[in-house]
């Protein structure tokens, strides 16, 4: 009929009521100031796909300068651990030597591949933060806190070269944290410096068996070039 207004559709349901912006383009901007100037930029790989030539001696001696300086900065001051609140405080027992088992011995992971993931009766690794069943370490210091002590065989060998079997028999024996030498992210970041990542090839390709000796290594150089 003339006149007669006819209602709009209702809109389908889920489609949107509003404009879709525009994705960002990661080119916008370019040349403009960076939004965090303070922030160190990625370095260049060639497994990244920004690199599309080899690198020349000079450029990777360059590169190699670069980590080093990476992994010795001091970024802040050091922080201080606080106590634990003594209700959720976990109790540092240490296990005589006579308590270890020939089978507590045979279940110490030797590679990656022998680690068994268990959440519920698995135990965490200080390092890797991974809670597997194979055998981890027990420190034998007093004042070591909670599982801090806790390595399993491939981070205790390929961090520090050392061997899980060879501490569980020590009666002596502390763990990195409590002889103020781990590398772990958590610790070395509570020390102020960057984490090192999976270093272990790195430490590898230069000649050393484990990461903290290559790291030593890196201070000696240091200290060398400062004479």
């Amino acid at each position: 009929m003339p006149g007669l207004m006819i209602p709009p559709k209702p809109a389908a349901r889920g489609s949107p009521s509003k404009l879709k912006r525009a994705p960002r383009s990661s080119m916008a901007g370019q040349g403009g100031a960076r939004r965090n100037p303070e922030r160190t930029s990625r370095r260049h790989t060639r497994s990244m796909g920004c690199v599309d030539r080899t690198p020349s001696p000079d450029e990777q001696s360059g590169l190699q300068r670069s980590i080093e300086d990476e992994l010795l900065e001091v970024r802040g001051p050091p922080r201080q651990r606080r106590a634990p609140h003594p209700s959720t405080a976990i109790p540092h027992v240490i296990r005589a030597v006579e308590d270890v088992t020939e089978e507590e011995l045979g279940m110490i992971a030797v590679n990656g591949a022998e680690k068994t993931y268990n959440r519920a009766t698995g135990s965490t690794c200080h390092q890797c933060r991974q809670k597997t069943i194979d055998t981890k370490t027990s420190c034998r210091n007093p004042e070591c806190r909670g599982v801090q002590g806790q390595f399993c065989g491939p981070c205790l060998r390929n961090r520090y070269g050392e061997e899980v079997r060879d501490a569980l028999l020590n009666p002596s024996w502390q763990c990195p944290p409590c002889r103020g030498i781990c590398n772990c992210s958590f610790c070395r970041q509570r020390d102020g410096r960057c984490p090192t990542g999976i270093l272990f090839p790195l430490a590898q390709y230069h000649g050393y068996t484990d990461v903290h000796s290559y790291l030593i290594s890196l201070c000696n150089k240091i200290k060398t070039e400062d004479l």
